[in-house]
């Protein structure tokens, strides 16, 4: 088996320094090897950090959309609630105008007719049909001066008329009253539904502000979660620029401990080629030719001067 060829004092010295930056550039490989592990140790985790964040980010984003739009419902609603309730205090306030109005346009009896002067009560039909009937029962039980005869049914004619004139005044009187009840009845109806809308409003109001308290708590969540997230994309892109960094400068140590064993093999191989050379003019020259042997040796000799391997094992 050839064992490893003989090099010249210079090209030993050279293969020994080559030989050491080989050895200490492998040994720099090596750790440049476990510290580029470590980086994408560090690459793996924060990844599986973004994730988690981004994870955890998500359903809070989406709460979030839903409740800017429940709170987006909210407020058109309090305007729409808003609206109803001036509109129900503008009605309010035509029924209370039409009350008083209608309450100022209330009729005065007036005097003529026998009938009792602006001002005094008027007797209700009931108290004329009383007073009538007794007087009829007088009239029929009673023997009576001609004089008082003739007053008693003057004023059976009068009370009559009066009677005539209560009926209608009385039915006038009810159906204002029911007017004015069903005026009294509006109003308290435009109130309450006012009230109810003011209330409603309050209430609304109440929710729509609950729910904007509710978001900013959400936004705060949300922004600390995107700010860890940022931060974990800023330490991610700033490990892999040093694992990048790693890379290259392990990727040039490999070239150049590469090209120094290719010198190396390249080298020997010179080495073993001079040796197949020499051994093949020694034995050329084994017939007796002195002088070919002597230019072998002289051959041999420049070779190694020139600091070309000319021995082999």
């Amino acid at each position: 088996m050839p064992g490893r060829p003989v090099l010249s004092e210079e090209a030993e010295r050279e293969d020994a320094v080559e030989r050491e930056e080989l050895y200490r550039l492998e040994s720099k490989i090596r750790e440049h090897r476990g510290r580029r592990q470590r980086l994408i140790d560090e690459v793996r985790q924060l990844s599986a950090e973004q994730k988690a964040l981004y994870d955890a980010r998500q359903p809070r984003q989406e709460r979030l959309e839903v409740s800017h739009q429940e709170h987006v419902a909210l407020g058109r609603q309090l305007g729409e609630v808003r609206r109803a309730r001036d509109e129900a205090r503008r009605a309010a306030d035509q029924a209370l105008i039409a009350v008083r109005e209608f309450r100022g346009l209330e009729p005065r009896p007036s005097a003529g007719r026998g009938l009792p002067s602006r001002g005094s009560d008027v007797p209700r039909p009931e108290a004329i049909r009383r007073e009538i009937k007794e007087l009829e029962m007088r009239q029929q039980t009673t023997a009576l001066p001609l004089p008082e005869e003739n007053a008693l049914v003057e004023r059976l004619r009068l009370l009559s008329r009066l009677l005539v004139d209560a009926e209608k005044g009385a039915a006038a009187a009810d159906e204002r009253a029911k007017k004015l009840r069903e005026l009294e009845e509006t109003l308290r109806t435009h109130r309450a539904e006012a009230d109810r809308l003011t209330h409603e409003l309050g209430r609304v109001h109440a929710e729509r502000e609950s729910k904007m308290q509710s978001m900013r708590e959400q936004l705060v969540e949300v922004g600390r979660l995107l700010a860890e997230l940022r931060d974990k994309g800023r330490q991610r892109a700033e490990a892999m620029e040093r694992l990048e960094a790693s890379n290259r400068e392990v990727g040039e140590m490999e070239r150049e401990a590469e090209r120094l064993f290719r010198r190396s093999r390249e080298r020997r191989q010179e080495a073993r080629s001079a040796v197949r050379d020499y051994n093949r003019s020694v034995r050329e020259s084994v017939a007796g030719e002195g002088a070919f042997a002597r230019h072998a040796d002289a051959q041999l000799e420049e070779l190694m001067k020139r600091g070309k391997i000319v021995l082999g094992r």
